[in-house]
């Protein structure tokens, strides 16, 4: 490991965000759409976004989670498992066809801008 090695902060562009947002909200239900604390985590996505010229970027979270199991943490008040853990168990169908409803939405609008 050298020194100068690290993974970025990943910033969202506030402008490309909201639009995202709003194509996201749109496509799927505004009731289906979270806005979340910000985090200080890693994520070498950042990199595309960390070039000059500035490229807008904007990475989201997939909600992934049976809902009865989501139900039952929160009622518990116990966490879940995160993206990297070995528990971690996406209910797969509506997962995938989540995220290429809203992405595809998010594409399809920015590309006609």
């Amino acid at each position: 490991v050298r020194e100068e090695e690290f993974t970025p902060s990943t910033f969202n562009d506030p402008k490309l965000t909201a639009t995202a947002v709003d194509y996201i909200q749109q496509a799927i239900g505004k009731e289906n759409v979270h806005a979340i604390p910000a985090v200080m985590g890693g994520e070498d996505f950042g990199r595309f976004g960390n070039v000059t010229p500035k490229i807008p970027s904007f990475i989201f979270w997939l909600g992934a989670v049976d809902p009865t199991v989501y139900a039952d943490a929160k009622k518990e008040g116990k966490s879940l498992p995160s993206l990297h853990s070995p528990f971690f168990a996406p209910l797969p169908k509506p997962t995938i066809a989540t995220g290429i409803t809203s992405m595809s939405n998010i594409a399809i609008h920015l590309l006609q801008e």
